[in-house]
């Protein structure tokens, strides 16, 4: 399953590089990208492990650049 985040606070390339792979580390990430402007974050990840997985995101982003937020992209 594919979803799309918003990606809010995100300071500079070279965190956003540490939190791609960071979270591509993550139990049921099969794939992170970060979009160029730092504004939207892709993940593919296992059906049923959203919950999990989107906590250890937010954490991580929240770690790495402090203040970064990330919320669902409705369609």
């Amino acid at each position: 399953m594919s979803r799309s985040y918003h990606v809010y606070a995100l300071s500079d390339r070279l965190k956003a590089r540490k939190i791609e792979r960071e979270i591509a580390k993550v139990d049921g990430v099969k794939d992170i990208r970060i979009s160029e402007d730092l504004r939207e974050m892709s993940i593919e990840m296992d059906t049923g492990k959203t919950s999990a997985i989107m906590e250890r995101v937010v954490n991580i982003c929240n770690r790495i650049s402090n203040g970064c937020e990330v919320k669902y992209k409705f369609s």
